[in-house]
């Protein structure tokens, strides 16, 4: 595959080789970093001052052969094609008289080149397509085309075999897709020819696109074009005065094309250097002029006015971190407010016992005797016969009916729960501009009802015990095993029947934002990254009518742990509720606040401004080794 990095030539030697391997790190930092600045609303892409200049030009070019692009723009009607045909001498594009014709552009490149390197990579945003007549740049075609044509060999005069010039669409058309073109022409030159008219030397749209491309320090030169000479000699300097001033433009020289209608038709054009000398001015060649002058000089002196603009503090690179950096801190605040203000409590009823209890024994089962469990069983079966009688009777509900009773008094509470962290959730978007944009839209436009049936739905799927809750257990009776072994032993030798200790748990939340989450949290198997905090949870004593309560009230030790398991199934369910209730209001906006609240703390912004710091040391020491210093 062609390259054409001649890394052995001066100008990368003196200083824009060495960017290369910094410049791919760093547009691939800020290709992960855009979709993060378009959820901030920082301007992205082309919206940027920086982009055009390092995507464009920096990227493609800093590393590469150095070769000249010259690129002649202007604004409709301006005779851009028949001046570009003059210069290279040959057919490049067709010259018609109808408005905004030119809708790609066209390169004429030195013979050989096409061999040497990658055109899709020298000029990124088109697709090269082989030159095959006049009217390829009249063809419509959604794609960006750039067609190219290389000089015949033995016509590589005046510079042509360092030199790629360019005729381009229109910059003021009505064709949106043709400045876009003319954009991408624009970063990636290092001459411009700006072709002005009477009429078209101080529109707005031609202003801000030449004041755009003198902002990145790269040489300009103006051709006026037809001109009605001599009659608008005395004029000229007026109207180039206007746009000098306009456009900050300093042009590199300045050259009059008179209007001559018979030698354009034949593709003659004669360009007359302007001059402080008085007389007529004398004939000249603009492509001759940038070959006498330095092109090494000329490439450097675009390729530094493109990493000035994209190291810029104000416009540049830094400018767009530091405003994902502000915007991250605005919404670190907004997930504060959240936070502060939108608590919701959720008084959880006392658990089915049985929930607990159940996973007790599935880890004694394998550590009980025989004779043990011959017993239990016999205990079991008199134990149930009790319960069904008590249950008969309406003295003790049935483990169903427990557990039914406790659904929908847990139902009962995430209603209340749902509505009040509508109505606080509603209160902090009036409160906060980022709250609102991210949630506001959903409050008011979702269907509150259909809300309130989700969330039924969802708690009537949910089981009373998960794994993770099954794994906490498990891990509590191990370690509770290997701390206390003569109790465990107890405990298998006097299983007996008696009152439970159950705890009532009450259980705050702050739903949809807290400040942190614990890293365990975050990354354990299972558990879900939205943000909540689960806490004060409060355990009560309830004694159950029959059971396996004679442990936890007898033995040393036992109470705090069943405590602790009762406690942390309150906890685990919870976790869960808090996270079901922000899934039927918020669905996944909570984690797009979170990445939003810590943008300020991505990786790639400090590797970024790494490499910042490394290209402003090699700009501004940039040629002192040879003396030289920017244009």
């Amino acid at each position: 595959m062609p390259t054409g990095n001649d890394l052995s030539h001066p100008l990368l030697r003196r200083g824009f080789s060495d960017w290369a391997d910094d410049l791919v790190d760093g547009a691939r930092l800020i290709k992960q970093l855009m979709p993060l600045a378009e959820s901030l609303a920082v301007a992205v892409g082309e919206e940027t001052a920086w982009y055009g200049p390092l995507f464009g030009k920096l990227l493609p070019q800093a590393g590469r052969e150095p070769l000249l692009v010259v690129a002649i723009c202007g604004g409709t009607n301006t005779g851009k094609s028949l001046l570009t045909n003059a210069l290279v001498g040959s057919g490049m594009s067709r010259s018609v008289p109808e408005a905004a014709r030119t809708l790609h552009p066209v390169a004429c490149l030195p013979a050989g080149l096409a061999e040497r390197i990658e055109l899709a990579e020298l000029f990124p945003g088109f697709v090269p397509t082989p030159w095959t007549s006049e009217d390829d740049a009249l063809v419509e075609d959604t794609r960006n085309l750039l067609i190219w044509r290389e000089r015949p060999a033995g016509q590589s005069g005046n510079g042509g075999d360092r030199q790629i010039l360019l005729d381009t669409p229109d910059i003021d058309g009505t064709l949106q897709e043709n400045w876009e073109r003319a954009e991408l022409i624009r970063d990636m030159s290092d001459v411009i020819v700006a072709v002005l008219t009477q009429q078209k030397y101080n529109d707005a749209v031609i202003r801000d696109f030449f004041r755009a491309a003198a902002a990145t320090g790269k040489p300009l030169i103006v051709v006026v074009n037809m001109v009605d000479w001599p009659r608008q000699q005395a004029v000229i300097p007026a109207w180039l005065a206007t746009f000098a001033k306009e456009t900050g433009v300093a042009a590199k020289a300045v050259f009059v094309v008179p209007h001559d209608a018979a030698a354009a038709a034949t593709g003659k054009v004669t360009f007359l250097e302007q001059t402080d000398r008085s007389g007529s001015p004398p004939a000249a060649d603009p492509l001759a002029l940038l070959a006498d002058a330095d092109i090494d000089a000329l490439k450097m002196q675009a390729l530094r006015g493109a990493a000035e603009m994209v190291l810029d503090p104000a416009v540049g690179l830094p400018s767009w971190l530091d405003a994902i950096e502000a915007a991250g801190q605005s919404w670190q605040q907004a997930q504060d407010l959240l936070a502060a203000t939108v608590q919701v409590k959720i008084d959880l009823p006392a658990p089915p016992r049985e929930c607990v209890w159940e996973e007790i024994w599935a880890w004694l089962k394998p550590r009980r005797s025989g004779f043990d469990l011959t017993v239990s069983r016999a205990y079991a079966t008199l134990g149930r016969g009790v319960r069904w009688a008590a249950g008969r009777m309406g003295v003790l509900p049935t483990p169903q009916a427990r557990q039914e009773d406790f659904a929908s008094l847990e139902r009962d509470a995430l209603k209340r729960a749902l509505g009040d962290f509508i109505e606080r959730l509603d209160d902090a978007c009036r409160e906060n501009q980022e709250i609102e944009r991210l949630f506001g839209k959903r409050l008011r436009s979702g269907d509150r009802s259909a809300w309130f049936t989700d969330l039924e739905r969802r708690q009537r799927e949910l089981p009373l015990v998960t794994d993770d809750y099954r794994q906490q257990v498990r891990r509590e009776l191990d370690q509770f095993d290997s701390t206390h072994p003569d109790t465990v032993r107890w405990i298998l030798a006097g299983l007996n029947v008696g009152a439970a200790m159950r705890p009532a748990v009450t259980v705050a939340l702050w739903s949809a934002g807290a400040a942190a989450v614990p890293a365990a949290a975050a990354t354990a198997g299972g558990l879900s990254t939205l943000v909540h905090h689960v806490g004060d949870v409060v355990v009560g004593a309830a004694a159950s009518l029959a059971g396996e309560g004679a442990i936890g009230a007898t033995v040393a030790g036992v109470k705090p742990l069943l405590d602790r398991l009762f406690a942390g199934w309150a906890v685990e369910r919870g976790r869960i509720l808090a996270e079901t209730l922000q899934e039927v209001v918020l669905g996944d906006t909570l984690s797009e606040m979170e990445q939003r609240a810590t943008a300020g703390q991505r990786p790639e912004l400090a590797q970024l401004r790494q490499i910042i710091a490394r290209c402003q040391h090699r700009l501004a020491t940039a040629g002192e080794a040879e003396g030289e210093t920017p244009e």
